[in-house]
C-alpha cells in the first residue's frame, strides 16, 4: 500500500520533525538511509542526521546554497510504503528479518523509478511554466514498525525534499505533479517489486484482489485480522457508510488519523505481538523454514532432500511453460516455442504486457505507458517487475504493434501508445464518412424543408431545431451529424423530421444504445427503433456476404431508409464503423447521429461521435438551450457546455453546499422536503458508492416515517461488477461468493454452457471452481480465448435487498417480453406471500412472482448516477459530487448533473475549493488514435466544443485549423412567461421527465442504460 502527502511548509517543517522526532527516534531499531542522486549529488549518504535532514527539508544545501525560498514553500513530499500484514506479521512475529530487507529492496527500486520517471522542474518558456523531466531527488528513507494503533506493520517513509537539480545544474525547487497523480501507479510498481523479492527468499503468495495486492500464503487470516485494528476500524466505518472504491477508504483513512502513539517500551510490544500471535496458535517458524528451504537456506537439509525440491521446482518450471504452450494464441506474444526458450519472468511479462494492452483497449483507444506498466504489473504474475514490462512495451513499439503518440509541452500523462487496430477503426470510420458526401437522395429541396417541417411539428421549432432538420431532409450526403447541448429539444425536432419523412414515403429506423432508449424514440418522437447491438447483430454478416438470399432480403428492407441514432456521444468507435459499413452495404440512403458531444462518452473505446464532428463531417448545431427557465440555470448550463465547472459552481452560489458526508447530507435534504417537493426532486449522484448510501438512507428515513410500510421481502439481488472481458481471463478477478453468467451460447473453449454460476473457491492453482446448483466444475480462466468475445461472460455480487410497499425501483436487466428496461422506474404497490407487485413506467400493474428472475435484477431507485442521469428532465434535482473521487470529478459528469433541471438545482459536495479545481483540470474526454498520433484536434486545447474547419484527410495531416470557443450568451434571454418549451401542460407533476414534447407519469424515461 502507498499513500502520498505534502510534508508541513518550509516554517514549521523544522521544527515538526526535531519536535516529534517522528523520523529520527534516536536509539530505536528502525533504519534510516538517504537515496537519490539529488542527495549523491550534495553529498548526502548513509544514515541520516538529523541536522542535514532539516537543511534539506528547508531548502538549505550542505554547502549553504539556499533554493527556492520563498513564501508558503512547501518542505516536501512523504510517501509511505506500507507492507502487506502478513509480510509483517513474519518480520517482527516469527521473526524472520529477510522480509523487512526485501521491503527496503522494494521501495528502493521503486523510488529509482520514481526518480527516473516522476522528478521535474519548471522552466518558464514564452511566459509559461513548462515541466521539465530532471531524473534527480533527494530524499531519505525512515523505516518504521507500527501502525497508528502499535500493531505490527513495517512500513517506509520515503521523505522527499522539495529539490531538484536542473539540466543546466541549477538547484530549484521540485514540481510534483507527476508524483502526485501517479500514486497508485508508484503503488503498484512497489507491490510488483515486493512480490518478487519475498518469492526470491522462498514465500507463497496470494493474490487479493485485481491491483497485484497479495498476502503470504499460510499466515491464518485470524492472525491477520489479530493485527488489523486499524483496517478493520476504516472497515466498519465504510461498510456503514456504503462505501468500496478505493478513493473513498483513502478518504476515510485520511480523516480518521489519529497522532502516532509513543512507545516507551519497545520489547514489551514485539513481546505482546508474538503472545497474541501464539493465542492463535501461531508462531510462523514453519512459515520460515518452509520459505529459507525453497531459498536454499536451509542448512539442515541433506543432500537428498535438496536435490528432491530442485526437482520439484524444475517440474513446476516445465508445467507452468508447457502450460502455456497449450493456451490460446496471443497475437500480442512471441511464439509459444520462442517463448519458452526466455526467462520465466521475461515470458510472463509477454502475457502480461498483452492483457494489459487487451485491458486498456476495451475502455480507451490509447494510454499513457506509465498506465499500461501499472495494468501489467497488477495481474501479478509471478516474478513480472516494472523493468520487465517496460522492456516488453518497448519492443512492441519497436515491431509497431504499439503505436506511440506525439508527446506535447502540456502533457500531463506522459508518453501514450494506441494501436493499430484503433487507429485503422478510426481512419475506416472518416473514411466511411468521406465516401458517402454526395451519395443520398434529399427527401425535399433546402428552401422547401422549412415550412414543411414548421406544418408538421407539434409546437414551433427555434432556429436550431429548424436548421437541423432542415439538413437531415435535404442534405446529400450519407451522414449527418446533429450536435446539440443538453436540453436543446432533440426529441421534437426529430419528430418532425420522422412526420416529413414518412409522408415524403421514407422508412424510418431508430437506433439507441439500449432498450429503455429504444422505448423513447418511441414515445418521445414517434419512431419505432431497436438497439444498436441488435441491429448489428442481424445485419454485420452482410459487410461481407452478397449475393445470398439473406443479403438480398436485408437490402431490400433497409434499402433507401433512415436511420437515426439516438444520443450518440455514448457509441463506441467499434460500433460506429459497424454501423457505417452495414449503411453501405445494404443501401441505407442516411446515418443520422443526433447527441452531444460534450455530455458523456461511450463507455467502451473511442469518442467516435466527436470525432466525426472533428473530421469535417456534415453536422447542424442545436446551441439553444430551451430547458432551464432560470437566468442562474441557464448560465450555469452555458458555462458547462464550454467545460468552465468552477465558473458554474461559483453561479450557483449559497446553492453549492458542502458537508463531510455529502451523500448522507443529501438523503437527510430530501427528506426533508415536503410531499410535493420530493415529487418535484431528483437526486443524482457522481457514483456507485454515493448512490448506493443516498438510497439506503432515504429508504430508512421513509421506514421509519411510515411512508414506506407493511412486512419487507429479502431478496438476493445482482449486481454486475466492473471488469473487462480480459480481466476475466484471470483468477485473481474471481472472489467466492461472486457469480459468472455466461451467454446463451456458453464459452466453448472452457466447456461452460449458458448458465448462471456460483464462485466456490479461488485455487492457488490459478483454477476457478463454480457450481451450477446441479454440479461442481474447475475451470480454468486461461484457457479463454484471449480474441473471443460472443461468449458474453459478466461477474457479478450478490447483495441483501428488503423491499416493502411504498419503495422505488429500477430494473438492472431487461425483460422484453414485458417491456421491462434496464433503469426504466417501478414502484412497489405491494408485498405479500404472493410475490412483488409493481407499478411500472406506463402506469401498468405486473406481480413478480417469489423466484421471478427479475426480482434479482433490480435496485432502489431513489438516486440516480449521472449515467443514467443522461437524457431526464426534471424540476428540482439535488446532486451530489466529491472530490475525492477524483475519477468521477469530470466536466462531462457535471455537465449532465447540472443540465438536467428546469427550476432549482441544489449541489452537495465535500471540498468546494479542491473539487473546483479538480473539475477544471478533468475534462472527463476519452482518447482517440487519430488525436494521440497528432492527426486530428479532436477534443481542442480550449476544452469541449472546439470545431475544426478542416475536412479529414485520410492521410497523414496536422491538427487543423480550430475555431474559438464559442462564446457565452451576452444577453440571457427572459425567463419564459408563458407554458414550459417542452411541455404542453405547465402544471403537470414536476417529476422526472424525459427530453421530449409530452407529458409523462412522473418516472425518469431516459438514461445510458448501465448498472454503474
Amino acid at each position: 500500500m502507498l499513500s502520498v502527502a505534502g510534508v508541513r511548509s518550509a516554517s514549521g517543517a523544522a521544527n515538526y520533525f526535531a519536535k516529534d522526532d517522528y523520523y529520527t527516534v534516536e536509539g530505536s531499531s528502525e533504519v534510516s538511509v538517504w537515496g537519490g542522486e539529488g542527495a549523491e549529488a550534495i553529498g548526502l549518504s548513509g544514515e541520516v542526521s538529523k541536522e542535514a535532514f532539516e537543511g534539506a527539508l528547508n531548502g538549505i544545501l550542505p554547502s549553504g546554497e539556499a533554493v527556492a525560498q520563498v513564501d508558503n514553500r512547501r518542505a516536501g513530499y512523504d510517501l509511505t510504503f506500507s507492507m502487506p500484514k502478513s509480510a509483517s506479521v513474519m518480520a517482527y512475529v516469527a521473526g524472520d528479518k529477510r522480509v523487512l530487507g526485501a521491503n527496503m529492496a522494494a521501495v528502493k527500486a521503486t523510488m529509482a523509478w520514481v526518480e527516473k520517471n516522476l522528478a521535474e522542474g519548471r522552466r518558464d518558456v514564452e511566459g509559461r511554466k513548462v515541466p521539465v523531466q530532471t531524473g534527480n531527488l533527494v530524499y531519505a528513507l525512515f523505516q518504521h514498525d507500527t501502525s497508528r494503533a502499535l500493531d505490527p506493520q513495517a512500513h517506509i517513509h520515503a521523505v522527499i525534499a522539495n529539490l531538484t537539480r536542473m539540466p543546466d545544474g541549477k538547484w530549484q525547487a521540485l514540481h510534483a505533479d507527476k508524483i502526485w497523480s501517479h500514486n497508485s501507479i508508484i503503488g503498484s510498481i512497489y507491490h510488483a517489486y515486493l512480490r518478487a523479492e519475498l518469492e526470491r527468499i522462498g514465500y507463497q503468495l496470494d493474490l487479493k484482489g485485481k491491483h497485484g495486492t497479495f498476502e503470504i500464503a499460510g499466515v491464518p487470516k485470524t492472525v491477520i485480522q489479530e493485527y488489523s485494528q486499524r483496517r478493520e476500524d476504516i472497515l466498519e466505518h465504510a461498510t456503514r457508510l456504503g462505501i468500496k472504491s478505493p478513493e473513498g477508504l483513502r478518504e476515510i483513512t485520511k480523516r480518521s488519523r489519529d497522532p502516532k502513539l509513543d512507545v516507551e517500551d519497545r520489547a514489551a510490544l514485539k513481546q505482546d505481538w508474538i503472545d497474541r500471535a501464539e493465542s492463535h496458535g501461531f508462531d510462523g517458524k514453519d512459515l520460515v523454514a518452509a520459505a529459507e528451504a525453497r531459498a536454499g537456506l536451509q542448512p539442515s537439509e541433506g543432500t537428498l532432500e535438496r536435490s528432491y525440491r530442485a526437482i520439484v521446482d524444475a517440474i513446476a518450471g516445465a508445467r507452468d511453460r508447457l502450460g502455456s504452450l497449450a493456451r490460446p494464441r496471443d497475437p500480442l506474444v512471441d511464439g509459444a516455442l520462442a517463448r519458452a526458450v526466455k526467462s520465466p519472468g521475461e515470458a510472463r511479462a509477454q502475457l502480461a504486457v498483452a492483457s494489459a494492452v487487451r485491458i486498456l483497449s476495451e475502455r480507451e483507444a490509447a494510454w499513457p505507458v506509465h498506465q499500461l506498466s501499472k495494468t501489467a504489473v497488477d495481474l501479478g504474475l509471478k516474478g513480472v517487475t516494472v523493468d520487465m514490462i517496460e522492456r516488453r512495451i518497448d519492443r512492441l513499439v519497436q515491431n509497431r504493434q504499439l503505436i506511440p503518440g506525439v508527446a506535447t509541452a502540456a502533457d500531463r500523462t506522459g508518453r501514450m501508445v494506441t494501436t493499430q487496430e484503433a487507429l485503422r477503426t478510426e481512419e475506416k470510420i472518416l473514411g466511411a464518412v468521406e465516401e458517402g458526401k454526395g451519395t443520398s437522395q434529399p427527401i425535399l429541396a433546402a428552401v422547401d424543408a422549412p415550412q414543411r417541417l414548421q406544418d408538421a411539428a407539434e409546437r414551433p421549432l427555434n432556429p436550431g431545431q429548424l436548421g437541423a432538420a432542415t439538413l437531415i431532409l435535404s442534405s446529400p450526403d450519407r451522414t449527418v451529424s446533429v450536435q446539440g447541448v443538453a436540453g436543446a429539444g432533440k426529441s421534437t425536432m426529430l419528430q418532425a423530421v420522422a412526420r416529413v419523412a414518412e409522408s415524403a414515403g421514407r422508412t424510418i429506423t431508430g437506433l439507441a444504445f439500449q432498450n429503455k432508449m429504444v422505448a423513447d424514440l418511441a414515445d418521445g418522437a414517434g419512431i419505432q427503433a431497436q438497439t444498436i447491438a441488435s441491429f448489428v447483430l442481424a445485419n454485420e454478416r452482410f459487410v461481407s456476404e452478397r449475393d445470398t438470399a439473406r443479403y438480398e432480403a436485408a437490402r431490400e428492407k433497409l434499402g433507401g431508409t433512415m436511420l437515426i441514432v439516438d444520443e450518440t456521444s455514448m457509441v463506441s468507435s467499434s460500433d460506429m464503423l459497424k454501423l457505417h459499413q452495414i449503411t453501405a452495404a445494404l443501401g441505407v440512403d442516411k446515418l443520422v447521429l443526433v447527441g452531444d458531444r460534450q455530455q458523456l462518452s461511450s463507455i467502451d473505446a473511442g469518442k467516435a461521435f466527436a470525432m466525426i464532428q472533428a473530421g469535417g463531417g456534415t453536422m447542424a448545431r442545436m446551441d439553444q438551450n430551451i430547458r432551464q427557465r432560470t437566468d442562474q440555470l441557464r448560465t450555469v448550463a452555458a458555462l458547462a457546455n464550454v467545460g468552465k465547472a468552477s465558473a458554474a459552481m461559483k453561479v450557483l452560489g449559497d446553492r453549492v453546499v458542502e458537508a463531510s458526508e455529502p451523500a448522507e447530507a443529501a438523503a437527510d435534504m430530501w427528506l426533508a422536503l415536503s410531499q410535493p417537493d420530493r415529487e418535484a426532486t431528483a437526486v443524482f449522484a457522481s457514483g456507485r458508492d454515493a448512490r448506493a448510501i443516498i438510497n439506503q438512507r432515504i429508504q430508512d428515513g421513509l421506514i421509519a416515517e411510515g411512508s414506506v410500510k407493511g412486512a419487507a421481502i429479502h431478496l438476493t439481488v445482482y449486481e454486475r461488477v466492473n471488469t473487462t472481458r480480459e480481466e476475466l481471463r484471470y483468477a485473481s478477478t474471481y472472489q467466492p461468493g461472486q457469480t459468472l453468467e455466461v451467454g446463451k451460447g456458453g464459452a466453448q473453449d472452457v466447456g461452460l454452457a449458458g448458465g448462471r454460476y456460483d464462485v466456490l473457491k479461488v485455487h492457488a492453482s490459478g483454477k476457478v471452481e463454480l457450481a451450477d446448483g446441479r454440479r461442481r466444475i474447475r475451470f480454468d480462466p486461461q484457457k479463454l480465448s484471449p480474441t473471443e468475445q460472443r461468449d458474453r461472460l459478466q461477474l457479478s455480487e450478490k447483495k441483501d435487498l428488503q423491499l416493502r410497499e411504498g419503495d422505488r425501483i429500477r430494473w438492472t436487466a431487461n425483460d422484453k417480453v414485458r417491456g421491462l428496461h434496464n433503469v426504466a422506474l417501478a414502484r412497489v404497490v405491494s408485498v405479500d406471500a404472493g410475490g412483488v407487485t409493481v407499478e411500472t413506467a406506463d402506469k401498468g400493474r405486473l406481480t413478480l412472482e417469489l423466484g421471478d428472475p427479475m426480482l434479482s435484477r433490480l435496485d432502489l431507485a431513489y438516486s440516480l448516477n449521472m449515467h443514467m442521469a443522461q437524457g431526464i428532465t426534471t424540476d428540482k434535482a439535488i446532486t451530489v459530487m466529491s472530490a475525492h473521487e477524483r475519477n468521477l470529478s469530470n466536466q462531462r459528469l457535471f455537465n449532465v448533473g447540472v443540465t438536467r433541471v428546469r427550476d432549482e438545482l441544489t449541489m452537495v459536495i465535500d471540498d468546494r475549493a479542491k473539487l473546483e479545481r479538480q473539475l477544471d483540470m478533468n475534462p472527463g474526454n476519452k482518447t482517440s488514435a487519430l488525436e494521440t498520433l497528432g492527426r486530428l484536434d479532436v477534443d481542442g486545447k480550449k476544452g469541449p466544443g472546439v470545431q475544426p474547419r478542416e475536412k479529414f484527410d485520410p492521410g497523414p495531416i496536422d491538427g487543423g485549423d480550430l475555431s474559438d470557443l464559442p462564446p457565452l450568451p451576452s444577453d440571457l434571454p427572459p425567463l419564459p412567461t408563458g407554458p414550459a418549451p417542452d411541455a404542453k401542460d405547465p402544471k403537470m407533476p414536476p417529476d422526472l421527465k424525459p427530453d421530449r414534447a409530452d407529458p409523462l407519469p412522473p418516472l425518469p424515461e431516459r438514461s445510458l442504460g448501465l448498472d454503474l
